[in-house]
């Protein structure tokens, strides 16, 4: 099995290496290498900063009163990734996702405004989605491989931190049922919550403020590297929040992100439940 996942894996990552050097021909060609955003609207209707700061503070006070029914008697406060006690508080975080997830997509719709264009059409949005996965895979592969040299060179008695979700699927005391719960949680929640949030309220925030792509497109993207808190991963999340960033506003549409976002996650969900032995050399580790 681990060969069958490495081979189809290093399949993906030249499929993506092709991707990304026909893209790059074609923007040389046609002279859009400078701004592949050229032509394509900002758009003007987003929530303010204090809406931003809004959101926050809702899904905290929701993450709160979520652990405070779920988790009951289970009051650790940093419990061990996989214990019963840390899958309760994990089920009360995705519940305040989820709570969070109607929210967002209520202050998107309020803000949404004519200057957002027509959005892509199913295929094209698909097809814009997977692109944009067989893309972010060979670049993140390889800043993977640069960030574990790095944290190698700096604490060479460390080793690198491992996201808590991966820590959890390994040792999980809720067995079949837990590893459920993570699935669902990095190839549903995570998707649709980050995407909503980031590629959503703040980048629609940054371009309210701004009215300019790229530095929405930037900030967002910095955003959701540290976000993960993963030393390692933060430039290749980084790179994918570029990704993500510019193909919410290419295609004028969230979902074609969610997909981008489910996609990359699926792939870290199947080295870790098929081959663990392989996830360090792959790439990051998701969200």
């Amino acid at each position: 099995m681990p060969q069958m996942v490495q081979v189809a894996d290093n399949v993906l990552l030249t499929l993506g290496a092709a991707t990304l050097l026909g893209l790059i021909v074609a923007a040389l060609r046609r002279g859009t290498w400078r701004d592949p955003l050229a032509g394509v609207p900002v758009p003007i209707g987003g929530p303010s900063f204090l809406g931003v700061v809004a959101v926050m503070v809702a899904f905290l006070a929701v993450q709160y009163l979520a652990v405070s029914l779920l988790a009951g008697a289970a009051t650790a406060d940093d419990p061990v990734p996989g214990s019963d006690t840390w899958h309760w508080h994990h089920l009360a975080g995705n519940a305040a996702a989820v709570v969070m997830v109607g929210l967002m997509i209520a202050a998107l719709a309020a803000a949404r405004t004519p200057a957002d264009g027509p959005s892509v059409g199913i295929v094209a949005g698909l097809l814009a989605a997977v692109a944009g996965w067989l893309i972010v895979l060979p670049i993140s592969a390889v800043q993977a491989e640069m960030g574990r040299i790095v944290w190698e060179w700096l604490h060479p008695q460390q080793a690198p931190p491992v996201h808590v979700v991966l820590q959890a699927l390994s040792r999980s005391e809720w067995g079949a049922w837990g590893t459920v719960q993570l699935v669902l949680g990095a190839l549903i929640v995570a998707p649709l919550t980050e995407e909503l949030f980031f590629r959503g309220v703040l980048l629609g925030a940054v371009c309210y403020h701004f009215g300019r792509a790229w530095p929405a497109i930037v900030a967002t993207a910095v955003a959701f590297g540290l976000a993960h808190a993963q030393p390692q991963d933060i430039i290749p999340l980084i790179s994918l929040g570029l990704v993500l960033g510019y193909l919410r506003l290419r295609c004028r549409a969230l979902w074609p992100c969610i997909v981008l976002h489910v996609l990359f996650n699926a792939r870290t969900m199947a080295f870790v439940l098929l081959a663990p032995e392989l996830l360090e050399p792959t790439g990051g580790s998701g969200s």
